[in-house]
């Protein structure tokens, strides 16, 4: 008996220790100006610098809300014109909205938009401590374009923009979004939870099913929630919300063949796809910034923005 609860509890001592690894971020900021030493990131070193440092230029109102589950949530809010349309933007994972965002930033500003910039929950100053990989966080991104509804009207035009695991969330979103929200620009999101967590355990040559199994369990009993019960790919085929879909082709963490699954899997009349060449993750302003921003601006102008 005492031997069968010993393995019990090694067992689950076990899953909290894969749900930390994966899941549980501890209290801590990100400094955007922080560029990472991997060669694809340095190679663009000083644009990376230059566009964090004109974001971090204008004034901004600091906002929060409440979350669905009593997570007290902060954006920095950019007011640029009076009656502008209105581009949210997400960042990735163990990241910041003041480096990921940082290209998309610069475009909305140029068009002379409005922006709202959330730390994603357990990031910037956000309350929490489990990051959910957009299954929790989609909710969030709900809560956000509802604070702009009620802060500037129904009638105001919103612009979803993500980056990483921020582009996945807002396609989780998509299935849900209210007609406010007039499309989704997202660059470099993953196709599923489940794919990423089963790419990261072939490239650490750990056994896929089992590595998989083991991390949604720890997710279920210690972060509640499930990572099997959405997915960009899901949620895209059931929403007609326009999508345009940015990827790196030289992305070694989120592969271009994931773009590629939920371009497919979108099921609206308005999807664009635009690969960039030589880019790694969230790299393709900064490799091609002329064709990215003629790629937002035909986007724009097929959605009648612009």
């Amino acid at each position: 008996m005492i031997y069968a609860l010993s393995i019990i509890l090694l067992f689950f001592i076990f899953l909290f220790f894969c749900f930390y690894k994966a899941f549980y971020r501890p209290r801590q900021k990100t400094d955007p100006k922080t560029v990472s030493p991997n060669k694809q990131y340095q190679k663009f070193r000083e644009q990376i610098l230059a566009l964090v440092e004109n974001l971090c230029s204008y004034p901004y109102e600091q906002v929060y809300i409440k979350s669905y589950d009593g997570l007290e949530l902060a954006a920095r809010y950019y007011q640029v014109r009076q009656g502008a349309p209105v581009m949210i933007m997400f960042h990735g994972y163990h990241s910041a909205a003041c480096r990921d965002c940082s290209g998309i930033f610069k475009l909305a500003m140029e068009l002379g938009w409005n922006m709202l910039l959330p730390d994603m929950r357990s990031h910037g100053l956000s309350q929490g401590r489990v990051i959910c990989m957009g299954i929790k966080e989609r909710r969030d991104c709900l809560d956000w374009v509802e604070y702009i509804s009620q802060r500037l009207g129904k009638d105001t035009p919103v612009l979803l923009a993500g980056c990483s695991m921020g582009a996945s969330t807002i396609m989780m979103s998509a299935r849900q979004l209210p007609e406010q929200v007039k499309g989704l620009i997202c660059d470099c999101g993953y196709s599923s939870v489940r794919a990423m967590i089963e790419r990261m355990a072939v490239k650490l040559h750990l056994p896929v099913k089992l590595s998989y199994f083991m991390l949604r369990l720890s997710a279920m009993i210690y972060g509640g929630f499930d990572p099997d019960s959405c997915s960009p790919l899901s949620s895209l085929a059931e929403s007609k919300v326009p999508v345009l879909i940015i990827h790196g082709e030289d992305d070694h963490l989120v592969p271009c063949s994931m773009a590629r699954e939920n371009y497919e899997a979108s099921a609206s009349d308005i999807k664009m796809l635009l690969t960039v060449p030589g880019a790694g993750h969230g790299m393709s302003f900064l490799a091609d910034e002329e064709k990215y921003r003629e790629t937002v601006h035909s986007f724009l102008k097929r959605l009648g923005l612009l």
